[in-house]
């Protein structure tokens, strides 16, 4: 027999079907169940997460101390939530039980946003291949912070009927949302198959759910939108894992050929212009505010308003 009978698939098999595709693309963001074995480390991670934030403050950021402002260890803003960002594993006594549950659903929620990431490729005519370096290092928990990308898991605990974000758009590629209780709202611009309002904010409750990014977008030149959410105050509280797949950096060249685009980009410009595009919903009140205003401020002036 012919040996191409015995040779592997090209890639994955599909995660999404056409109509899920459609919806992501077109709504940016889209609620559906995870891989099964997701669910386990999800639940495990969540009872290490919940005895972590029972701690004392001093104890939290002993264990896990802020870096690089939000984006890396424990934060907390005050009146609304604290949450716990992971960038690299941590191998300290206190910090190794959760550390280790955190790269085990990172690993298994990376995998699952790849997969999507392959279903988009495929319908938007992206080669496969192309994804490689702009996911090197990304796909599993580094082991160090010298090996860090800008890929991040990050566990929040919000405050009973205070704890919110604004409503943002993310800056990576897909981002993967699970929370304990309902809170986050997505906006609903358009729905192919009409099931839900249009033009208007859902809660997706505890469904998990992908949002398209700002980096995917510009990369498929708009074919994917930027999935517009927010995070409204739940009477109880709530938990919610995030996991937000990002572009690596370590391949700053970037040929937007396979894109559709005949040019070369640097990849870290064009990173530091989304992430310079927005201001950080998850900072302390006050400097959210100055990055709010500072921003309003550049784009007044790009726009001739200044």
């Amino acid at each position: 027999m012919d040996s191409k009978y015995f040779l592997p698939p090209s890639h994955p098999p599909p995660v999404l079907d056409g109509d899920q595709v459609l919806h992501l693309a077109q709504a940016g963001y889209l609620s559906l169940d995870p891989p099964p074995n997701l669910l386990p480390c999800l639940q495990d991670l969540l009872r290490l997460d919940r005895q972590f934030f029972k701690q004392s403050t001093s104890s939290k950021e002993t264990q896990f101390p802020t870096a690089e402002g939000t984006e890396l260890g424990y934060y907390h803003v005050e009146n609304e939530k604290e949450y716990l960002t992971f960038r690299h594993q941590y191998w300290g006594d206190s910090t190794g039980a959760l550390s280790l549950a955190a790269s085990r659903f990172w690993k298994l929620a990376a995998s699952f946003l790849y997969r999507i990431l392959c279903d988009v490729s495929t319908a938007l005519d992206i080669p496969l291949p192309v994804w490689n370096p702009l996911v090197d290092g990304c796909l599993t928990m580094p082991g160090s912070i010298s090996e860090t990308t800008p890929t991040l898991l990050r566990l929040f605990d919000y405050l009973p009927g205070a704890g919110a974000a604004e409503k943002h758009t993310d800056t990576g590629f897909l981002t993967l949302c699970i929370g304990t209780a309902p809170g986050l709202q997505v906006w609903n611009p358009s729905d192919p198959a009409a099931t839900i309002p249009c033009g208007a904010w859902v809660d997706v409750g505890t469904q998990p759910t992908v949002l398209v990014g700002k980096t995917l977008q510009w990369l498929s030149a708009g074919r994917l939108k930027a999935g517009l959410h927010r995070v409204v105050p739940n009477i109880e509280g709530r938990q919610s894992v995030v996991f937000a797949l990002r572009p690596s950096l370590r391949h700053p060249v970037l040929d937007l050929a396979p894109f559709g685009e005949p040019s070369v980009v640097n990849l870290v410009d064009i990173w530091k212009g989304i992430r310079g595009s927005v201001y950080n919903v998850n900072a302390q009140a006050k400097i959210r505010d100055e990055q709010k205003r500072k921003l309003q401020a550049k784009q007044s002036a790009e726009q001739g308003f200044g």
